[in-house]
């Protein structure tokens, strides 16, 4: 996982301080030799070409599955043994696809039409019994939808067939939901098409770029629209302690773990402007690609609040701004495009929402 290290600056510095380094982000990336009748799997030559690139602070390890039943549960073993990652990706090829598949869902079922390297080929049943029907990539969405909405060469799927892919992605997605110290392990499948049909340039490349992907923070945040009597909308400056000192946002911030957006901006509101209030509802929704992060920002429909009821806890200063005064501020990036949109459609109506 990514870990952190506590150092001591040493002796010389005029009070004790401590810088912390962050480890590498930890990446396992599996694929399968040939199987059936096939001459080669392009999955496995993927892996030979990633051990080329140098990933920075990604530390990428490669695992070569067997196609039989050991190698469906060679990385779900691994997970319950207590090897930790950040990211798992397998890697898996289908002669069926004319692009690269990025697997949303693992089924709990075999439907074997040909045997695997050891033999054996199951016709019907269930991978684990008494476990659930399917899992779904735990993945988020909003990066790779980003990232790859413009792609032609790639498509999500909700069939992963039922063969040796479709075994470990379930076996792994269940290990993950029942070992808690790897609950936050993000975990995709991607299947890949001969190299005659998508050149083997082309397809280490998108993989090197969904490595990075999902290897980025993701971070999703609240923001509320406040407005006053005037249809004027309530713009907050970060004070200088902060990142992105003096730049102008919506109030709000990051959404914890199990909170809803109204809950998460409820208890933001309280902490930065002093107040109660209930959101209504979501208003807009931005994603944004920041050089060291993924930003997601909800706004929600505060309706009209009185401007005695605020007051600034962690914001320097505030303002109240029309339609035409949208601009007389320094938005935060992630927050700019919906003011852009604002600034030629209009405020929205605090009554609309």
């Amino acid at each position: 996982m990514m870990n952190i290290a506590i150092v001591c600056m040493g002796k010389h510095q005029l009070s004790p301080t401590y810088a912390i380094i962050m480890d590498v982000t930890s990446v396992l990336i599996t694929g399968y030799p040939k199987f059936s009748n096939f001459e080669y799997n392009v999955s496995e030559k993927i892996l030979l070409l990633l051990k080329e690139i140098d990933f920075g602070k990604i530390k990428i390890s490669t695992e070569l599955l067997t196609v039989d039943e050991f190698g469906s549960k060679f990385t779900a073993n691994k997970i319950k043994s207590g090897e930790t990652f950040d990211v798992i990706i397998h890697l898996g090829f289908s002669s069926k696809s004319s692009k690269i598949r990025f697997e949303k869902y693992a089924y709990n079922e075999y439907k074997m039409t040909k045997s695997d390297n050891s033999g054996r080929c199951i016709s019907n049943g269930k991978i684990i019994d008494n476990e659930k029907r399917r899992h779904q990539t735990n993945i988020n969405f909003s990066p790779l939808i980003y990232e790859f909405e413009k792609e032609s060469h790639i498509e999500w799927s909700e069939d992963p067939g039922r063969y040796i892919c479709n075994e470990t992605y379930f076996n792994t997605l269940n290990a993950i939901s029942e070992e808690s110290r790897n609950s936050d392990v993000k975990v995709l499948f991607v299947h890949l098409p001969s190299e005659l049909i998508l050149d083997i340039s082309k397809q280490i490349k998108i993989i090197t770029r969904l490595i990075k992907c999902m290897t980025k923070p993701y971070v999703e945040v609240v923001g509320g629209l406040i407005f006053d009597g005037k249809n004027r909308i309530l713009s907050c400056r970060r004070p200088k302690e902060k990142s992105w000192a003096s730049w102008w946002e919506f109030p709000g911030g990051k959404i914890e773990f199990r909170e809803t957006p109204q809950i998460a901006l409820s208890r933001e509101l309280k902490e930065e402007l002093s107040l109660n209030v209930t959101p209504s509802k979501i208003i807009t929704e931005q994603f944004f690609n920041y050089e060291d992060k993924y930003v997601k920002l909800i706004l929600l429909n505060c309706g009209i609040i009185e401007e005695d009821r605020i007051k600034l806890l962690e914001h320097d200063e505030m303002k109240w701004l029309s339609k035409e005064e949208l601009f007389d501020v320094n938005w935060l990036p992630a927050d700019l495009p919906i003011v852009e949109k604002w600034f030629i459609e209009g405020i929205p109506n605090p009554h609309q929402y």
